[in-house]
């Protein structure tokens, strides 16, 4: 969990907000299950693979891909589960954190093959000289700069952004429409 910077404010979450942040969930106990049939799928495919072929893969190479297989989708429903608690602890909390700061960095992250992640790094006036760290949208990244003097109502706890507001643009998760979008300010 982030610290709350000492010049925050604080105000009540609406219920708006409340329900984007619970649709932002990502299922973390579907996804076990899920994750469980999988698993099971991909422990018995080598299983079979042995049975039929005989040249095939050893019992021990058998085993091994299985045991990789449950513990490689375990860690999965695992960094899942956690995600879900942070969004949940920000959603019985019930309150944001606003800060005035400047953005210092926008770094993007692909090393894990998907579509990139994108980070908006803010430091708060008269804060810490650590930035404090979020995942922006697409849109949302698109719309910001480097040295943009921004407003940000954030949760703590998984560092979600409720409002941005900078000189040009407006964001909400309570926009119309989809979430995410940017609009003119």
């Amino acid at each position: 969990m982030a610290a709350a910077p000492s010049a925050a404010k604080t105000e009540p979450l609406s219920e708006c907000e409340r329900g984007r942040l619970a649709a932002r969930k990502t299922g973390g106990c579907g996804l076990v299950g899920m994750l469980a049939c999988v698993a099971s799928i991909g422990g018995i495919f080598p299983l079979v693979v042995v049975a039929l072929e005989p040249e095939g893969l050893s019992w021990g190479a058998a085993v091994a891909i299985a045991f990789a297989v449950v513990c490689g989708l375990g860690l999965i429903a695992f960094v899942t589960a956690n995600a879900d608690d942070r969004v949940e602890a920000d959603a019985a909390a019930g309150i944001k954190l606003i800060v005035t700061g400047r953005v210092v960095q926008m770094p993007t992250d692909s090393s894990d093959g998907g579509p990139p992640s994108r980070c908006l790094w803010v430091v708060v006036d008269g804060g810490a000289s650590r930035p404090l760290i979020f995942q922006a949208d697409e849109a949302l990244y698109r719309a910001v700069r480097i040295d943009d003097a921004v407003r940000i109502a954030y949760v703590p706890n998984s560092m979600t952004i409720i409002q941005l507001r900078t000189a040009g643009y407006e964001y909400s998760i309570c926009d119309d429409g989809e979430a995410g979008e940017k609009r003119p300010a």
